[in-house]
C-alpha cells in the first residue's frame, strides 16, 4: 500500500523529472531557433549549421550552458563561441564582423518583412525642380570626412517594429544641414513623418523622396520634443510647429565621385540592399549578399562621412536600428569600387538624395 507520504515524494520527483525534462525541451528549442536562423541567413563562408547539432547534449548541464549565450544582452546571452565560428573564414581584420545580435531569435524571412520592405525608387512627380547632379567644386577634397565629429549628426535611434527607417535618414539629413548653416543640432519628428507624409505609408515603409517634398510643401517640420516618436502609426497633428524648413531636394546621378563630393558637404539619405546585414557587428562590408548589377534597396540610410582602413575605402552609414546593432548602430560598406559595382556596393549610389536650404529657420 503506497501511503499518502509516498505518494508525495513520487509525485514531487515526477515533478522535478517532467520540468527539467521541459526546460531542457524549451532551452534546446530556442537555441536550436537561434542557429537555424543564422545558418539560413549566412553565406556558406559563414554557415554554423556542423555546430548546430542539439543530439550531443545529453544532460539539462550542458544545455543549459549552451543557453548562456541566448541570455547576456536583450535577455540573452551571445556567446562567443558560435561568433567565433561565424567569423572563422574572414579574409582581413577589416572585413565585416557578425555576431549572435539582438535580431538571433528572428528567421530571415521574419526579419525581412519587419525590417527590410522592397523600396520602390522614383522621384515623385511635384519634385520636377529636383536638381539631377552635384555640380559644385569638387576638386582637393578631404581624404576623410566624419560629420559625427563635427556635432552634425544626432544620436542613433530605435525604429523597433516600425519600418519608419525612411524617415530617420530624412531627419537625419536635416539635422546636419541645420547644424551646418545655422550651427544648432536638433532633434527633428520622424513620427510626424510617419503620421503626415501622405505619399508614405507610415510604419508599412516609405521613400525618403517623398518624406523631403512633405517637409518642402509643409513648410517645415517639428522637434522630437514636441513630436515625439511612438514605433507605431499616429494621427498626424494639424497643429505641429515648423521649427525646420528646406528649400528643395536635390537628386545625385548616381556616380560614386557624386556621392563622394556632396558627402564632404552634407550628410546625405541613400537607400541599400541591406539583406546579409541582420548579424553585422562591424568592420567594412564588401557586399557579399548582393548582385553587383542590381538597384534592388530594402533599406533608407544616412551617410555621415568616408574613411579609410587599411587600404579599404568605405562609407559610414547611420542606420536606425539601435546602437546595440553593427558599430553602435552604424554600417561601414565599402566604396571606390564602381569598376566592379556600376551602383554602388548593394547598390547604395542609385538613389541619393540631400536637402538644401540657404538660411534654415530653428529654434534652440
Amino acid at each position: 500500500m503506497v501511503t499518502k507520504t509516498k505518494r508525495s515524494n513520487i509525485g514531487n520527483s515526477f515533478c522535478v523529472m517532467m520540468i527539467s525534462k521541459m526546460t531542457k525541451f524549451i532551452l534546446s528549442f530556442l537555441i536550436l531557433i537561434s542557429i537555424t536562423c543564422l545558418s539560413f541567413a549566412l553565406s556558406s563562408e559563414y554557415s554554423i549549421s556542423s555546430h548546430g547539432k542539439l543530439d550531443k547534449f545529453s544532460s539539462d548541464e550542458e544545455v543549459f550552458e549552451l543557453f548562456q549565450m541566448w541570455k547576456k544582452e536583450h535577455g540573452r546571452d551571445y556567446a562567443n563561441s558560435e561568433e567565433e565560428n561565424m567569423n572563422a573564414k574572414r579574409k582581413s581584420q577589416t572585413q565585416h564582423r557578425l555576431s549572435l545580435n539582438k535580431f538571433a531569435d528572428m528567421s530571415p524571412e521574419e526579419f525581412s518583412k519587419t525590417y527590410l520592405p522592397k523600396i520602390e525608387m522614383q522621384v515623385p512627380s511635384n519634385r520636377d525642380n529636383a536638381k539631377l547632379k552635384d555640380d559644385d567644386d569638387c576638386e582637393n577634397l578631404p581624404t576623410s570626412v566624419d560629420w559625427r565629429e563635427k556635432g552634425a549628426v544626432t544620436e542613433v535611434r530605435d525604429q523597433g517594429d516600425c519600418q519608419s527607417h525612411w524617415a530617420f535618414s530624412v531627419t537625419g539629413a536635416i539635422e546636419g544641414l541645420n547644424k551646418i548653416v545655422t550651427g544648432n543640432l536638433i532633434n527633428l519628428s520622424a513620427q510626424e513623418l510617419v503620421d503626415c507624409d501622405p505619399a508614405s505609408k507610415g510604419c508599412a515603409g516609405g521613400f525618403y523622396f517623398n518624406a523631403f517634398g512633405y517637409v518642402i510643401e509643409n513648410g517645415g517640420i517639428d522637434t522630437e520634443a514636441n513630436y515625439p516618436y511612438l514605433a507605431k502609426n499616429g494621427t498626424c497633428k494639424e497643429n505641429a510647429n515648423k521649427v525646420v524648413s528646406i528649400d528643395n531636394l536635390l537628386v545625385l546621378d548616381g556616380t560614386e565621385e557624386a556621392l563622394l563630393c556632396r558627402t564632404s558637404k552634407q550628410p546625405v539619405s541613400v537607400s541599400l540592399d541591406a539583406t546579409g546585414l541582420q548579424f553585422y557587428a562591424g568592420g567594412v562590408y564588401g557586399g557579399e549578399n548582393c548582385k553587383k548589377e542590381s538597384r534592388n534597396a530594402n533599406l533608407v540610410g544616412l551617410i555621415v562621412g568616408y574613411d579609410s582602413v587599411n587600404g579599404e575605402d568605405y562609407w559610414i552609414v547611420k542606420n536606425s536600428w539601435g546602437k546595440d546593432w553593427g558599430e553602435k548602430g552604424y554600417l561601414f560598406i565599402k566604396r571606390n569600387v564602381f569598376e566592379d559595382w556600376p551602383f554602388g556596393v548593394c547598390a547604395i549610389n542609385a538613389a541619393v538624395g540631400y536637402p538644401v536650404k540657404t538660411v534654415l529657420s530653428s529654434a534652440m
